[in-house]
């Protein structure tokens, strides 16, 4: 990561002092991405048999169903808690320095970025909720495993898994634990391939940092600088402060220690912006830390997938930054209104890049601000998609632990 970085930015000042032709500090960018998009495809290819084999073994493993109950409700308290503290953090913080007060509209206006992302047409949150609702049951399941689409592939493992353990007890079947077998060795292989995987990590972060550094170098912060700010601030506050403090109360576990067992997930959720992504490493890694396969294989998929902190963190900040850009001072209910759009938009949002922007527009819309003002901050969109992520997995890996403990 460091090398990529001191590369990719030396290049990107040679290029703007003329030193470099642009077009080769452009090439260069474009490499690095190819390289790390090679290794985050590595990955991809990894996540959809592996949710389904791990959702299965973890569920049919409890034994008593009422355990999934358990769990299953361990974890989505502290997901629904987590990211309503991170949304707090993230409006307190933007409050303190609001950061939108005395930014020039016409200098973001000038660098804002424009594509199909902002294409569609804004939605209501009541019709974008009853549309998770719906997606979450699949027409059809190999269908959505094949489209990446990773919440009605949850659905639809858990059922499978559910139904195993139902059929296993049922008098006259005889064939459903040769299912469960089935499906847990495919876990044990996809494991065992995921840690093949994980060798090249160093060669993925290596070229999407090179891509990050090279391609925007600091000119995206300039204007942009004190909005940055506030955010890295509120997200380093959540991660360093409130989601460690929970490890350590609810399950006496070392934070340091914790996260350096989880340093490869974490760089590699920082470097390719995605958590869906990195669900392969964060599973190998908090297995690594002590916590039993069966609490990883059932959270951290269901966690890469609702589990937002970070994006609902800077989500609730952004949208405050814009009115405050535009010199709408939002009273309390309507930056509770944020709060509450952005938790519910966080789990909307997928585990890709830029997926939070996409819900952002729902916010923006729920408070009566422009949508097309998504467009002032896409210059910095990347670098801040790292960060959210890497806090998104941070909270996961946290998760796990603390429903570990806990059950």
């Amino acid at each position: 990561m460091s090398l990529g970085a001191v590369l990719g930015l030396t290049l990107n000042w040679a290029g703007g002092e003329g030193l470099v032709d642009a077009s080769i500090v452009g090439n260069v960018a474009t490499v690095g991405k190819a390289i790390g998009d090679l290794f985050l495809r590595l990955l991809q290819m990894l996540v959809v048999p592996l949710i389904i084999s791990s959702l299965i073994t973890g569920v049919t493993g409890m034994g008593d169903l009422r355990t999934l109950g358990s769990i299953g409700g361990r974890a989505i308290a502290f997901y629904l808690s987590t990211s309503f503290l991170a949304i707090v953090t993230g409006i307190v913080m933007v409050n303190i320095i609001r950061p939108g007060e005395g930014a020039e509209l016409a200098l973001l206006e000038e660098g804002a970025a424009t594509g199909a992302l902002l294409a569609q047409a804004p939605k209501g949150l009541g019709l974008v909720l009853w549309e998770q609702l719906e997606g979450l049951i699949p027409k059809n399941p190999f269908a959505a495993a094949t489209e990446g689409d990773m919440l009605p592939v949850i659905f639809f493992a858990l059922l499978i898994g559910v139904f195993i353990s139902v059929a296993e007890h049922h008098e006259g079947s005889k064939d459903a634990s040769v299912v469960r077998r089935f499906f847990s060795g495919l876990f044990d292989v996809m494991m065992q391939m995921t840690l093949v995987v994980v060798k090249f990590a160093p060669i993925g972060v290596f070229g999407f940092t090179l891509y990050a550094a090279a391609g925007k170098g600091p000119a995206a912060f300039q204007v942009l600088g004190w909005y940055v700010l506030t955010v890295f601030i509120a997200l380093a506050v959540h991660a360093t402060v409130t989601l460690p403090l929970i490890l350590k109360l609810r399950t006496g576990r070392s934070p340091i220690a914790y996260a350096r067992a989880l340093t490869t997930a974490l760089i590699t959720a920082f470097s390719t912006a995605s958590s869906n992504g990195t669900l392969p490493l964060t599973m190998e890694n908090v297995e690594r830390a002590g916590v039993r396969p069966q609490v990883t294989s059932f959270v951290l998929p269901l966690g890469a997938t609702i589990n937002m902190d970070g994006t609902a963190l800077y989500e609730a900040v952004a949208v405050l930054f814009i009115a405050q850009v535009y010199g709408i001072d939002l009273s309390l209910t309507q930056q509770a209104l944020v709060a509450f759009t952005a938790l519910l938009a966080s789990i909307g949002a997928a585990g890709i890049p830029h997926a939070g922007m996409v819900m952002m527009v729902v916010v923006l819309n729920a408070v009566g601000l422009p949508t097309s003002a998504v467009a002032l901050i896409l210059a910095v969109d990347r670098i801040l998609d790292m960060c959210r992520t890497t806090v998104n997995v941070w909270s996961d890996s946290i998760a796990a632990a603390v429903v570990d403990a806990g059950e």
